[in-house]
């Protein structure tokens, strides 16, 4: 239950202080830039974590499938 609670109050946290990163970040790098840079350095983080953690990148199908529903996802976003 504690160790909830700290992951809970951690994630929380992590939360909060990307909104006070991209109002300081936008100042400067224009918003299209500043939305590139945090998914290049998210994904570098979750890779590096699953790749630790031991476990394998889906490939074949799977992959294929993933891949596929992340790029409809993203390609059909509208302003």
């Amino acid at each position: 239950m504690v160790r909830n609670l700290a992951f809970f109050a951690v994630m929380s946290l992590i939360w909060g202080l990307t909104w006070a990163a991209i109002k300081l970040g936008l100042d400067d790098v224009p918003p299209l830039l500043l939305a590139a840079a945090r998914y290049l350095l998210t994904a570098a983080l979750l890779a590096t974590a699953v790749r630790g953690a031991g476990a394998a990148f889906a490939h074949g199908r799977t992959g294929r499938t993933i891949i596929s529903a992340l790029l409809v996802n993203t390609g059909t976003y509208e302003r």
